[in-house]
Protein backbone atom coordinates (compact mmCIF):
# COMPACT_ATOMS: atom_id res chain seq x y z
CA UNK A 1 0.00 0.00 0.00
CA UNK A 2 2.83 2.38 0.86
CA UNK A 3 4.54 1.42 -2.41
CA UNK A 4 1.32 2.16 -4.31
CA UNK A 5 1.13 5.61 -2.69
CA UNK A 6 4.79 6.25 -3.47
CA UNK A 7 4.22 5.26 -7.10
CA UNK A 8 1.20 7.60 -7.28
CA UNK A 9 3.27 10.49 -5.92
CA UNK A 10 6.12 9.74 -8.32
CA UNK A 11 3.73 9.53 -11.27
CA UNK A 12 2.13 12.86 -10.30
CA UNK A 13 5.56 14.46 -9.96
CA UNK A 14 6.65 13.07 -13.34
CA UNK A 15 3.43 14.29 -14.92
CA UNK A 16 4.01 17.76 -13.50
CA UNK A 17 7.53 17.81 -14.90
CA UNK A 18 6.32 16.62 -18.30
CA UNK A 19 3.63 19.33 -18.38
CA UNK A 20 6.11 22.17 -17.87
CA UNK A 21 6.52 24.01 -21.19
CA UNK A 22 9.96 23.57 -22.73
CA UNK A 23 11.74 25.27 -25.58
CA UNK A 24 14.69 24.06 -27.64
CA UNK A 25 17.85 26.14 -27.30
CA UNK A 26 21.11 26.05 -29.23
CA UNK A 27 23.99 26.16 -26.74
CA UNK A 28 27.45 27.47 -27.55
CA UNK A 29 30.61 28.72 -25.89
CA UNK A 30 32.11 32.19 -25.69
CA UNK A 31 35.32 32.48 -23.66
CA UNK A 32 34.56 29.25 -21.78
CA UNK A 33 31.05 30.36 -20.74
CA UNK A 34 27.96 28.49 -21.94
CA UNK A 35 25.32 30.60 -23.73
CA UNK A 36 22.11 29.74 -25.56
CA UNK A 37 19.58 31.19 -27.97
CA UNK A 38 16.17 29.79 -28.89
CA UNK A 39 16.57 27.34 -31.76
CA UNK A 40 13.51 28.97 -33.35
CA UNK A 41 15.74 31.97 -34.11
CA UNK A 42 18.49 29.85 -35.70
CA UNK A 43 18.46 29.53 -39.48
CA UNK A 44 21.63 27.48 -39.80
CA UNK A 45 25.11 26.90 -38.44
CA UNK A 46 28.06 27.26 -40.80
CA UNK A 47 31.84 27.17 -40.63
CA UNK A 48 33.85 30.34 -41.00
CA UNK A 49 33.65 31.85 -44.48
CA UNK A 50 35.65 34.46 -46.34
CA UNK A 51 34.66 37.78 -44.77
CA UNK A 52 34.26 41.03 -46.71
CA UNK A 53 35.39 44.04 -44.69
CA UNK A 54 32.99 46.99 -44.63
CA UNK A 55 34.40 50.34 -43.46
CA UNK A 56 32.88 52.50 -40.72
CA UNK A 57 31.10 49.69 -38.87
CA UNK A 58 31.36 49.21 -35.10
CA UNK A 59 34.36 47.04 -34.15
CA UNK A 60 32.22 44.05 -33.17
CA UNK A 61 30.70 43.89 -36.69
CA UNK A 62 33.67 42.40 -38.45
CA UNK A 63 32.19 42.45 -41.95
CA UNK A 64 29.71 40.56 -44.09
CA UNK A 65 29.46 37.23 -45.87
CA UNK A 66 27.58 36.29 -48.99
CA UNK A 67 25.36 33.37 -48.02
CA UNK A 68 23.78 31.99 -51.19
CA UNK A 69 23.24 35.50 -52.56
CA UNK A 70 22.14 37.08 -49.28
CA UNK A 71 24.47 39.55 -47.56
CA UNK A 72 24.70 38.70 -43.84
CA UNK A 73 26.47 40.99 -41.33
CA UNK A 74 28.76 39.19 -38.88
CA UNK A 75 28.85 40.01 -35.17
CA UNK A 76 31.85 38.65 -33.30
CA UNK A 77 30.12 37.95 -29.99
CA UNK A 78 33.47 37.98 -28.15
CA UNK A 79 34.07 41.56 -29.27
CA UNK A 80 30.49 42.59 -28.52
CA UNK A 81 31.04 41.31 -24.96
CA UNK A 82 34.39 43.16 -24.71
CA UNK A 83 36.29 39.88 -24.48
CA UNK A 84 39.78 39.42 -25.82
CA UNK A 85 39.91 38.82 -29.57
CA UNK A 86 41.19 35.41 -30.55
CA UNK A 87 42.12 33.74 -33.79
CA UNK A 88 39.35 31.78 -35.46
CA UNK A 89 39.95 28.03 -35.57
CA UNK A 90 38.26 24.79 -36.65
CA UNK A 91 35.77 25.07 -33.76
CA UNK A 92 34.75 28.65 -34.54
CA UNK A 93 31.25 28.72 -36.00
CA UNK A 94 28.80 31.20 -37.44
CA UNK A 95 25.26 30.88 -36.14
CA UNK A 96 23.01 32.46 -38.74
CA UNK A 97 20.00 33.77 -36.85
CA UNK A 98 16.95 35.73 -37.83
CA UNK A 99 15.22 38.18 -35.54
CA UNK A 100 12.59 40.71 -36.62
CA UNK A 101 13.25 39.80 -40.26
CA UNK A 102 16.95 40.67 -39.91
CA UNK A 103 19.52 37.97 -40.63
CA UNK A 104 22.79 38.12 -38.75
CA UNK A 105 25.75 35.81 -38.31
CA UNK A 106 26.92 35.37 -34.73
CA UNK A 107 30.54 34.25 -34.52
CA UNK A 108 31.01 31.98 -31.50
CA UNK A 109 33.97 30.00 -30.16
CA UNK A 110 32.18 26.67 -30.61
CA UNK A 111 28.68 25.26 -30.89
CA UNK A 112 27.75 22.79 -28.17
CA UNK A 113 24.32 21.19 -28.51
CA UNK A 114 20.57 21.66 -28.87
CA UNK A 115 18.82 21.12 -25.56
CA UNK A 116 15.32 21.42 -24.13
CA UNK A 117 15.03 23.95 -21.34
CA UNK A 118 11.86 24.08 -19.25
CA UNK A 119 10.42 27.44 -18.24
CA UNK A 120 10.87 26.51 -14.57
CA UNK A 121 14.63 26.04 -15.14
CA UNK A 122 15.02 29.71 -16.12
CA UNK A 123 15.71 32.44 -13.56
CA UNK A 124 15.77 36.17 -14.08
CA UNK A 125 19.16 37.72 -14.65
CA UNK A 126 20.40 39.48 -11.53
CA UNK A 127 20.99 43.13 -12.42
CA UNK A 128 23.84 43.63 -9.99
CA UNK A 129 26.11 45.27 -12.47
CA UNK A 130 25.72 46.70 -15.92
CA UNK A 131 28.40 45.05 -17.98
CA UNK A 132 28.96 44.05 -21.55
CA UNK A 133 27.52 40.55 -21.09
CA UNK A 134 24.74 41.14 -18.55
CA UNK A 135 23.07 43.68 -20.85
CA UNK A 136 22.25 40.96 -23.36
CA UNK A 137 21.23 38.11 -21.05
CA UNK A 138 17.47 37.69 -20.64
CA UNK A 139 17.67 34.78 -18.21
CA UNK A 140 19.86 32.10 -16.70
CA UNK A 141 18.96 28.44 -17.05
CA UNK A 142 20.29 25.78 -14.74
CA UNK A 143 20.73 22.42 -16.41
CA UNK A 144 22.77 19.54 -15.00
CA UNK A 145 24.51 21.93 -12.57
CA UNK A 146 25.54 24.19 -15.46
CA UNK A 147 24.52 27.83 -15.69
CA UNK A 148 23.50 28.73 -19.23
CA UNK A 149 23.16 32.40 -20.15
CA UNK A 150 20.13 32.89 -22.40
CA UNK A 151 20.92 35.65 -24.87
CA UNK A 152 18.52 38.19 -26.30
CA UNK A 153 19.70 38.51 -29.91
CA UNK A 154 17.46 41.47 -30.60
CA UNK A 155 19.07 43.37 -27.73
CA UNK A 156 22.52 42.49 -29.11
CA UNK A 157 21.51 43.93 -32.48
CA UNK A 158 19.83 47.08 -31.18
CA UNK A 159 21.82 47.95 -28.05
CA UNK A 160 21.40 51.68 -27.52
CA UNK A 161 24.91 52.07 -26.10
CA UNK A 162 26.44 50.81 -29.33
CA UNK A 163 25.89 51.49 -32.97
CA UNK A 164 23.11 49.37 -34.35
CA UNK A 165 23.41 46.80 -37.08
CA UNK A 166 22.49 48.50 -40.37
Amino acid sequence: MVNDMAEDVLMKNNTQVENVPTEKYLTFFIDGQLFAIPSSEVVEIIRMQPITFVPKLPPFIIGVINLRGKIVPLVDVRLKFNKEKREYDDHTSIIVAEVSELSVGLIVDSVNDVTNIAKNQISETPRLAKDSVNNFVKGIATLNDNAIMLLDIERILTDEDDDQIP
